[in-house]
């Protein structure tokens, strides 16, 4: 029986691969990357190490030496890089892929394992809900199969990594770029589209698009985000 280790940093993924029943009580999950270590791989020996939505560097001696697979949501090599899911709506794409592939030292450059389309339609966490059940069916057949990774063809695009800042609505935004911008960052995992309004910062969720405006949920919260 093969042998596997999940590397999890949030509790959606955890749920669904539970409800999968690709995790159970007996599963071997690191949460934190301090415990991603050879002392312990070396232990264990598993014939997987599982990164899905891993955002953290995994050291190179445990890239060389195990079977890391780890998960990205763009049509690779098209959209290495950090926030993929963002980048892709940014650059009006309705649609993207999960991509599971080997890790090598270079991010995203590694052979692909399996490609599955994705919707990019709704909120951020529709859309992760989406991909995360993709990534589940995606690790039962690596676990069950044996799959040989294909090399990525064609020349790679890099998207660049969102920082807070680019989380802010700008003053010429048009309405579906704002309308996108809400709907990329509308989960509890990242945090929101956002306006300075003098001493407040107003954070927006739950947009909803029609003709010619849109309707939203917005916070107000005491204390901008700009500097003097």
């Amino acid at each position: 029986m093969k042998t596997s280790i999940f590397c999890l940093q949030n509790e959606l993924i955890e749920k669904i691969l539970t409800e999968k029943k690709i995790l159970d009580k007996g599963s071997i999950i690191l949460r934190k990357p301090e415990e991603i270590k050879l002392s312990l791989l070396d232990k264990i020996k598993p014939d997987f190490i599982f990164f899905p939505h891993w955002s953290h560097k995994v050291p190179s001696e445990v890239v060389n030496k195990y079977k890391c697979i780890c998960f990205h949501s763009s049509p690779l090599p098209y959209g290495r890089g950090g926030s993929p899911i963002q980048n892709m709506i940014l650059r009006d794409h309705t649609t993207s892929e999960v991509c599971s592939l080997l890790m090598v030292e270079d991010f995203d450059a590694g052979p692909i394992y399996l490609r599955d389309g994705v919707s990019l339609d709704g909120t951020l966490d529709e859309i992760l809900l989406r991909i995360y059940n993709i990534i589940g069916e995606q690790i039962k057949i690596l676990i069950k199969e044996e799959i040989e990774p294909k090399k990525q063809k064609g020349s790679p695009t890099v998207f660049k990594r969102l920082s807070h800042e680019d989380n802010e609505i700008l003053p010429d935004s048009n309405l579906l770029s704002l309308f996108n911008k809400i709907r990329m960052l509308d989960s509890q995992l990242y945090p929101k589209a956002f306006i300075d309004y003098g001493n407040f910062k107003l954070e927006f969720t739950d947009a909803k698009l029609s003709k010619n405006q849109i309707d939203a949920k917005v916070v107000f919260k005491f204390g901008s985000e700009k500097k003097d």
